[in-house]
């Protein structure tokens, strides 16, 4: 995560405290949320296929809305973006909680929020280099980070006894409480800033003719997006984590598999920027540590019993810090105007890696018949391009420096 002295000089920081602290409680109640909806689904329906669509469904919209709704943040002030979705989350929230609501009601609603979180999400992440001093903004995309990780994993520990103890409507009210306290959080402690893009700005001749563009045309742009799209090829082993648990004999450990990526990730977070200060050279780990991510991987080809397992997993998820340093080297990258449409194509992109590359491990381990093989197969694949990516950011980094692309 952060130095002492870095947290205290962060938390000290009124803008950043305040998305920072909304933000981590906001994502715990959506936690809340996601186990009580799916809850109440299996009591009415006694469905397992409903409940796991209605899970499947946190995943989806902002597939569709990032790419569609980023635009948002580029061309309103970005403070106002933030609270007005906030509010609009919180009352749709609520009206989930209103008991009685039909349950197709609840689902429509259940999706309207989750799209709506795209257009918060990009304003709040093209927010923070202009919240943050440039020597700190590293330091604040680790915290939030690794905040947003830990605030994941207490939500659905959490969840189940919040629910069991009380019912599904008191986890969901709670959830639109948080998005309320975020709004106002926001409201009083963040600026208000112009729109970066507003409408009818006059583009000059040599801008890119939209952001698609310029990301795929500026290569240290197109090489940082690149390398965390390979978190698709690293999660295989969370999506496969059932059958794996099972075929150790120990399903009880599902939910560790699971946790482990989250957690050794934070850990690996806090490694990374204790041991190594300089952010040029964090950024210079971006390869060798995508590399190490899916290493471990190749190494289920000699069917590793449950210690191993955990042992691979562990040091898979510590290699998946680069993240960290890549997506903030990636939005310093970005001219301000591009960043908030850059941010929803990229989560996008970046839902899509990681749901996509779960689901295909599955396909490839029921057509084959071997779990290993294919996170093995994974991991060879991983390790080819994360090297041949390792080679293309030193390249690009090579011919330019890191301040913003020129345009």
């Amino acid at each position: 995560m952060t130095t002492r002295g870095a947290l205290r000089e962060l938390v000290g920081l009124r803008e950043f405290r305040a998305m920072w602290i909304g933000s981590t409680a906001s994502t715990a109640g959506d936690q809340l949320a996601a186990v009580a909806l799916s809850l109440l689904v299996f009591e009415r329906t006694q469905s397992a296929a409903w409940t796991a669509l209605t899970w499947s469904l946190t995943l989806f919209p902002p597939l569709i809305s990032g790419p569609l709704l980023g635009w948002v943040a580029d061309r309103f002030p970005r403070r106002t973006v933030m609270v007005t979705t906030a509010w609009m989350q919180a009352a749709l929230m609520a009206a989930m909680a209103i008991p009685g609501m039909p349950l197709w009601a609840m689902i429509v609603l259940l999706v309207t929020v989750l799209a709506i979180s795209s257009p918060y999400l990009a304003a709040q992440e093209a927010s923070l280099p202009h919240v943050l001093p440039a020597h700190r903004y590293d330091d604040g995309v680790a915290l939030f980070g690794t905040s947003v990780d830990i605030a994941q994993m207490a939500g659905l520990a959490a969840a189940g006894f919040l629910v069991a103890q009380t019912n599904p409507g008191v986890a969901l009210a709670i959830n639109a409480a948080t998005f309320a306290f975020l709004a106002i959080l926001v409201q009083v402690s963040v600026k208000h800033r112009p729109a970066a893009d507003p409408l009818g700005r006059k583009k000059k001749d040599d801008e890119p003719r939209g952001v698609l563009t310029l990301m795929v045309s500026e290569p240290r742009l197109r090489t940082l997006l690149g390398v965390r799209l390979l978190a698709g090829l690293a999660m295989v082993p969370e999506g496969l984590a059932v059958p794996l648990a099972a075929s150790l004999n120990a399903v009880w450990a599902v939910g560790l598999i699971l946790a482990i990526e989250p957690a050794a990730n934070v850990l690996g977070v806090a490694l990374l920027f204790r041991l190594v200060r300089d952010p040029a050279k964090r950024e210079r780990l971006i390869g060798p540590l995508a590399i190490l991510s899916l290493a471990p991987l190749i190494m289920f080809a000699f069917h590793p019993n449950l210690t191993w397992t955990i042992v691979l997993l562990v040091i898979a998820g510590i290699g998946g810090a680069y993240h960290t340093p890549a997506r903030s080297a990636w939005m310093r990258l970005l001219p301000d105007q591009y960043r908030g449409r850059a941010y929803g194509i990229g989560r996008a992109a970046l839902r899509s890696s990681q749901g996509g590359g779960m689901a295909l491990a599955g396909v490839v381990a029921h057509s084959i018949g071997s779990l290993t093989a294919t996170i093995a197969g994974a991991g060879g694949i991983g390790l080819l391009l994360a090297t041949q990516a390792t080679f293309a950011w030193r390249r690009a980094r090579g011919r330019n420096d890191t301040k913003a692309v020129a345009i």
